[in-house]
């Protein structure tokens, strides 16, 4: 017999409090706080930034990210181009795959996201002095 699979908030809430990213869904190799819902199609999760927080130029081979905006607000910069994209509350967008960016997130910034293909295809690149002067937390407070 067929049944619904459920987190309900205040598992997911406790789980965000002791790790800023909660995987809701995938075929997962690395533990979680969290009890999620196995499905090898796609990977379901939760980012969560209680500080200012910076990810270092980097990108995906294979996987497209869809992100929408709980709270707060979050940069990327295309580390070809230069373009510099903000997104806040309610906004949605997605990566692709082969787009090489920076992120940089203000404290009490959420994102909820849908990964497709799963697994961990993320290649990290090397940081210009531009990337650089641009993730300076320093700089960015």
């Amino acid at each position: 017999m067929k049944k619904m699979s459920v987190i309900k908030s205040e598992k997911v809430t406790r789980a965000l409090e002791s790790s800023m990213r909660q995987y809701l869904v995938g075929k997962l190799s690395r533990p979680q706080e969290l009890e999620y819902i196995e499905d090898d199609k796609l990977e379901i999760g939760i980012t969560s930034y209680d500080e200012f927080t910076t990810e270092l130029p980097h990108y995906h081979t294979q996987a497209y990210e869809y992100q929408y905006i709980l709270s707060g607000s979050t940069e990327y910069i295309d580390a070809e181009t230069g373009k510099l994209y903000t997104f806040e509350k309610g906004d949605f967008y997605v990566t692709p795959p082969g787009l090489t960016y920076a992120q940089r997130s203000q404290p009490g910034t959420a994102i909820f996201f849908v990964k497709t293909p799963p697994g961990n295809d993320k290649i990290v690149v090397g940081v210009t002095d531009e990337i650089k002067k641009w993730l300076n937390i320093e700089n960015n407070k």
